[in-house]
């Protein structure tokens, strides 16, 4: 972390241990920003390089993100897949280098335990998760529920330009803007 600059990265697989350690500064720097005016406060720089990992820890830093009221950037700086990919969409303002790919797909089951607790898992995550996932994707993102659709059960690999054409990425790092708005 560069905690004065309010830099903060996620460059590993997603769990809890470092979704604790992000969500923790979140909510610090806005404790510190308390009172001030929201267009007055210096934004959060979230930089990712993460092939992804745990849904529900994921999930826990995206709320924090959006409730944030101090700004919360993202940085593509190598791969967001999977949950990484999910964490970027969190961003106010979305960044990618130019040669950043992302992945968006359908996931993978790590369930384990009895017949009929596996059923439910996979009930779960086939049933209220995937649709959790797709509206949380279509409400960040222009992408429609059709190529949505077609795409999830794929490795669909985006890089920056496609993904802005999606507004996954709202600025390409050297093409849209200088390294000076991320750094």
């Amino acid at each position: 972390y560069d905690r004065e600059h309010r830099r903060l990265y996620l460059n590993s697989e997603i769990d809890e241990s470092i979704i604790d350690s992000l969500t923790y500064m979140i909510m610090k720097y806005n404790r510190d920003d308390i009172g001030k005016p929201i267009e007055k406060r210096d934004a959060i720089i979230l930089y990712i390089n993460s092939p992804g990992g745990s849904v529900t820890d994921g999930f826990g830093l995206i709320d924090i993100m959006l409730a944030s009221k101090t700004p919360v950037y993202t940085v593509n700086q190598g791969i967001c897949y999977s949950m990484g990919f999910l964490i970027f969409l969190a961003g106010q303002n979305r960044y990618a280098m130019k040669n950043s790919t992302f992945l968006c797909h359908d996931g993978s089951s790590f369930a384990f335990g009895s017949m009929a607790k596996l059923k439910d898992r996979l009930e779960f995550e086939t049933g209220q998760m995937e649709k959790h996932i797709m509206d949380y994707i279509l409400s960040r993102t222009i992408i429609s529920e059709k190529l949505y659709k077609k795409n999830y059960k794929t490795e669909w690999y985006m890089y920056p330009e496609e993904a802005k054409q999606y507004e996954v990425v709202t600025h390409i790092v050297g093409e849209d803007c200088d390294i000076e708005a991320i750094i």
